[in-house]
């Protein structure tokens, strides 16, 4: 519990947030079901509270694993590392008053951020932590966009969505970055905003199986657009769209082929098939503008989906009601796809 609240402390100073003592790690419980679980996707009822964040101060936005089945998270401009045994702290920091978004391990065994900036402040890179510390700048991209998640492929490239360019970039080993699609059906809607704040595109990404296509998902257009990247040339389709995907935002595969999308804009977490049928899995607290999934990664938690709680919308004061930022986990009758 020290450690939590010092590391915490830190990051908030950092940051230039309000300061304060941090909230004490609470048990793991279940709340109660908001909606009804279709038995072929859950083991059980109920998710449950794996990390408290502070309501009103903390906004979480990203979570991936590694191997080892640590997790980290990105909040404000660092990275928090829970180990398995439960103890939190920062394991990296970028060196801008920026934001962390989409986080992945590189094939590399690295930690790779993407960032944006909110501010004046240019803020859109990819930055890589090989070991505890500072995070280091490993690709700029166009300041006028705001990259947010990211995905490698077997080869070591790394493909990063820019939803406010309707683009995603696809980065090579050494860095260098170049606009891999770029199309309307990665566009968001200026006219109506899923998130309110601004018109939000192609945000969560994530490959299939054998690697063939890449699935986006659309915030603002409720869609699940996928890109074919086996020819010479990419080609987009919609893949899925629905009004329970409105506000789309993290996604991950289990090993069935099914997608589940944490879906931002209804405090929900949506399922899509493998032939594009979309259905609720789960809505309400302690769902809080979910925005990233993760399917756990070793074999004692391959069966447990793990989902961010960031809260945005209320912390903001975007949606009414008190902000829960957390992680939260449930456990789910497949395992998710192994991350490369």
């Amino acid at each position: 519990m020290i450690e939590l609240r010092t590391a915490k402390g830190v990051l908030m100073r950092k940051l230039g947030w309000m300061a304060g003592a941090v909230c004490a790690l609470v048990p793991v419980l279940c709340a109660a079901p908001t909606s009804a679980k279709p038995a072929r996707w859950l083991h059980g009822t109920c998710f449950s509270v794996v990390e408290q964040f502070v309501s009103g101060q903390d906004i979480p936005e990203s979570v991936t694993t590694d191997a080892a089945g640590n997790l980290y998270i990105s909040l404000g401009n660092s990275v928090l590392k829970r180990t398995p045994g439960g103890t939190l702290s920062v394991f990296a920091t970028l060196p801008l008053p920026i934001f962390a978004l989409g986080l992945k391990v590189g094939p590399d065994g690295c930690l790779y951020a993407a960032s944006t900036s909110l501010s004046e402040v240019p803020g859109a890179f990819l930055w890589r932590a090989c070991t505890p510390g500072i995070a280091e700048a490993f690709a700029e991209l166009d300041h006028g966009g705001a990259p947010n998640d990211l995905a490698f492929d077997d080869d070591g490239n790394v493909f990063v969505t820019d939803p406010v360019l309707s683009r995603v970039w696809k980065v090579d080993g050494a860095g260098t970055p170049e606009v891999f699609v770029e199309d309307p059906l990665l566009a968001g809607t200026p006219d109506d905003p899923a998130l309110l704040f601004r018109p939000l595109g192609a945000n969560g990404i994530a490959f299939d199986r054998p690697q063939r296509f890449l699935y986006l998902s659309n915030t603002d257009q409720g869609s699940i657009v996928r890109v074919n990247v086996d020819g010479a040339e990419p080609a987009t389709d919609v893949f899925a769209e629905s009004s329970d995907l409105r506000g789309a935002d993290g996604v991950a595969f289990d090993r069935a082929g099914t997608l589940y999308v944490a879906v931002n804009g209804l405090d929900a977490l949506a399922a899509v098939d493998r032939h594009g049928d979309v259905e609720l899995v789960d809505s309400g607290s302690p769902l809080d503008s979910p925005s990233s999934v993760v399917f756990g990664a070793t074999p004692a938690t391959r069966h447990e989906l793990y989902v961010v709680s960031s809260a945005f919308m209320r912390t903001l004061g975007l949606r009414p009601g008190t902000p829960q930022p957390a992680l939260v986990s449930t456990h789910v009758n497949t395992p998710g796809l192994g991350l490369p």
